[in-house]
């Protein structure tokens, strides 16, 4: 989770295809365990504003600040029909937070997501974002096969706290 954060944030760069398979547990039988990222076939690059507004996103994630969640959506470029604010938001902790009961009321992620679109549908979200949801949900995945669950947004945060203080943006 943490190496896929510095890729987003600090680097801009990052694999866009982070499933199960593409990382791999190595040096078990030395005492050495290492792990192996593989597939680097889809490398989405994020614009410095992007990434700044990304990681700003990621604070306020974090820090469950629904109104600057919804206004940095916007400003990322994310539209939709009706701009409903509480879809805005909901969207955002799903793609690039966590998802989790009490977010979802139960339902599966798939399912979750498919009702927001059905509600608010979305017009328009930069790829490079989209690529970064697909990237936050493969992992979160991972961490439930393993009954680890995981807030993206938590574990990301001190490294956009530090991209932020670096870019002279906090």
């Amino acid at each position: 989770v943490y190496i896929h954060g510095h890729e987003v944030c600090v680097n801009g760069k990052f694999n866009g295809d982070a499933h199960p398979g593409n990382i791999l547990l190595l040096g078990v039988p030395e005492g050495k365990p290492q792990l192996g990222l593989i597939d680097y076939g889809q490398v989405p690059v994020l614009s410095k504003k992007t990434r700044i507004i990304f990681c700003k996103l990621i604070v306020a994630l974090a820090e469950d600040n629904r109104a600057e969640i919804v206004r940095l959506m916007k400003e990322a470029g994310y539209k939709s029909k009706y701009m409903a604010e509480e879809n805005i938001y909901k969207y955002a902790k799903v793609g690039y937070d966590e998802d989790n009961d009490a977010l979802t009321g139960g339902d599966h992620i798939q399912i979750f997501m498919e009702k927001l679109q059905s509600k608010d549908p979305i017009e328009t979200l930069p790829r490079s974002l989209l690529m970064v949801s697909r990237c936050s949900t493969m992992l979160r995945g991972l961490g439930h096969a393993v009954h680890q669950s995981r807030s993206i947004a938590h574990a990301w945060k001190p490294i956009a706290e530090k991209v932020l203080r670096e870019e002279c943006c906090i």
